[in-house]
């Protein structure tokens, strides 16, 4: 289990009101059960809430700017409170001046209630830097520090406790300098860095590896640069916890990314704000990269999404949620439709804090029969993870058993020699195994696919190398996160995530609906090194196959344990959950608590010492000889051990 994320603050939290789930129209939104945050201690002072807002491609096609979900998607940013806005590029569909009238009338609406950060995508280069200019100049804060030769495209601001470092569309691989220096000059003051850009670092359609490497050219500078920097930008995002968001994919994923070492760091593709939605391609980069959620929703299903996400900042806990508005309007001129009142759904999410451990875990459907090559595990079972007041806490069982799968489709590619950097088709096959997938050998099954990327025609004029269309399981990163106690605990406060956000979708690669239950996945997936397909899977009860999340959404079972601080008493103390209004309570009472060290058996069963009247999903126990709680649970959250 990886850790070593930094302190967490002196200073307690207060609680956090984000949205839960919100339907259209006005209203307040909801508070969320589980958001990060304790009551302060009195007399502390508390830390200001800094709400983020993520702004996908708003370009429209031949209406120029698709206004409709952009509306949606900022009033709901109103309605929530966000402060800052992350505008990720593609603002519209050819860079003319009457597009930038359509988006700043927008825009403007907004004005004085949150920032909007632009950023170029790459449409917006259609047209000439002035009427970009003349567009953004007066949304960039004044305080923001622009890269030289590129203002108003590239420019970083502090705002609270948050680094925000704005790159667009083809600078990326020409800015790593000024990246770099915008994270030395203020990683140290900050608790949170945000990098956004237009394109995705490791995408499923397109994506920066395979651009701008594998399919590289010795003739394109951001090319070369980006090769360059490549393993830089893995190195400096790693180590610096940076969250890296993008567009221009017209689809939502959220996925890890590793650097050589195996520290890693989260980018999030945002979504879709137009009138189109793109299919699954080349799909997960397993060289580097597990993806963590994936919904696409393409426009042949007769529906694309608008996604709306939202990070909550307290210090230095992070909440993000994610959440998208289905809808049939493809061009300004149809109306509003869904859209007139959205009905938001809470897609995907997860808890963070500066001081946490965090476990990548597989799917079950992972082959039983094959080596595991050390990673591909299915347990939720951790190490200890230890806050620094020394503070012990650690997951003792509990398997990946609800998991969302998808399909991919083939593509082709093929190398130019003299002007690509791979010299053959042979040498780009070779250069996909090194950057983007593994080579499926019987010591390292690759579990997406037998041949993941292969010659076909070898030999004769229509010679390519093929992607191969494939099933893909999601993977989850689970995290401990420590924080402070607020003073209404005699613990500090554990938070955790990844265990319940995803529910046994299945999609093919343009989002219609699959079962995971009774369909085999594509030719090759099964992970065995077989033509075999992933097998249908057996899914727990409480697994939906619905996109839709709700606020305390029960998960896998699992066993938390959460050990005794030095110097208190078992005999006062009791382990306890904060509930949805934020006070805390006990997850037993005395009673029903074990006196029995964690056994296998209790994953499913109850200890023989409790009556069978204290049967439930949450199973509590005391280990006197470990000093600590254990408890079976099957929902995340803020646990901490509270006096009786």
């Amino acid at each position: 289990m990886k850790s070593g994320r930094g302190t967490v603050a002196a200073v307690a939290l207060a609680v956090l009101s984000t949205l839960a789930a919100c339907g259209g129209g006005d209203g307040d939104p909801a508070v969320a059960p589980g958001t990060p945050g304790t009551p302060g201690t009195p007399g502390e002072p508390k830390p200001s809430t800094l709400r983020i807002g993520i702004l996908p491609d708003t370009q429209g096609g031949d209406a120029g700017v698709a206004l409709y979900p952009m509306k949606a998607i900022l009033d709901l940013y109103e309605q929530s409170g966000v402060n800052v806005v992350l505008a990720v590029g593609d603002l519209v569909e050819n860079g003319t001046p009457a597009e930038y009238a359509q988006w700043r009338s927008m825009a403007e609406r907004y004005k004085g209630k949150m920032t909007i950060l632009p950023i170029m995508g790459n449409h917006d280069p259609k047209g000439i830097d002035q009427d970009w200019y003349d567009t953004v100049e007066d949304f960039i804060p004044a305080d923001a520090q622009h890269m030289p030769g590129s203002a108003n495209k590239n420019y970083a601001l502090v705002r609270e406790n948050v680094l925000f470092i704005n790159i667009s569309y083809g600078w990326i691989e020409r800015a790593y300098d000024f990246v770099e220096s915008m994270v030395k000059e203020h990683g140290g003051k900050v608790d949170h860095i945000i990098l956004q850009t237009h394109n995705s670092f490791a995408g499923n359609r397109y994506g920066l590896v395979r651009e701008n490497i594998v399919d590289g050219s010795l003739a394109i500078v951001n090319d070369a640069k980006f090769r360059e920097a490549y393993d830089k930008y893995r190195k400096l995002f790693a180590e610096h916890d940076v969250i890296y968001v993008s567009g221009h994919e017209h689809h939502y994923a959220r996925s890890f990314i590793r650097d050589d070492s195996d520290l890693g760091f989260q980018q999030i593709i945002s979504g879709d704000a137009a009138y189109k939605g793109y299919e699954t391609r080349f799909g997960e980069h397993e060289r580097i990269q597990s993806v963590l959620m994936h919904k696409v929703q393409h426009e042949d299903t007769g529906f694309v999404d608008a996604n709306a996400s939202i990070f909550t900042v307290q210090g230095k806990m992070l909440d993000y949620r994610s959440y998208f508005a289905a809808h049939s309007v493809t061009d300004n001129d149809h109306g509003a439709k869904e859209l007139a009142s959205p009905q938001w759904k809470l897609l995907d999410r997860f808890v963070r804090s500066k001081e946490r451990c965090e476990k990548l875990v597989f799917p079950a459907s992972v082959p039983m029969d094959i080596q595991r090559n050390s990673i591909y595990d299915p347990s939720y079972r951790t190490s200890y993870c230890v806050s620094s007041s020394g503070e012990r806490a650690r997951l003792l069982d509990g398997t990946n058993r609800a998991f969302n799968r998808y399909d991919t489709r083939t593509r082709g590619m093929s190398a130019t020699p003299g002007y690509s950097y791979a010299t053959s088709n042979m040498e780009m096959l070779s250069m996909m195994y090194r950057y983007m997938f593994i080579s499926d050998e019987s010591f390292s099954r690759n579990l997406n696919n037998s041949q993941r990327a292969r010659l076909v025609n070898e030999g004769t004029p229509d010679e390519e190398v093929e992607v191969r269309e494939t099933t893909i399981d999601l993977k989850k990163l689970v995290a401990l996160n420590w924080q402070k106690s607020g003073g209404d605990t005699v613990s500090d406060v554990l938070w955790v995530s990844g265990i319940a956000g995803q529910t046994g979708t299945y999609i093919d690669p343009w989002g219609r609906v699959k079962d995971i239950t009774a369909q085999t996945g594509l030719p090759g997936s099964y992970g065995d090194g077989s033509e075999n397909g992933k097998l249908p899977v057996q899914l727990p009860a409480h697994a939906t196959r619905q996109w839709e999340l709700s606020a305390d959404q029960s998960g896998d079972t699992y066993v938390l344990e959460f050990a005794l601080p030095a110097g208190r008493d078992a005999a006062a103390t009791a382990l306890a959950r904060r509930d949805a209004e934020g006070k805390w309570a006990a997850l037993a009472r005395p009673a029903c608590v074990s006196k029995l060290p964690y056994q296998a058996a209790f994953l499913t069963g109850l200890p023989g010492d409790i009556d069978a009247s204290c049967a439930g999903a949450v199973v509590v126990g005391y280990d006197a000889a470990k000093s600590a709680y254990w408890a079976r649970l099957n929902v995340e959250g803020a646990f901490a051990l509270i006096a009786k």
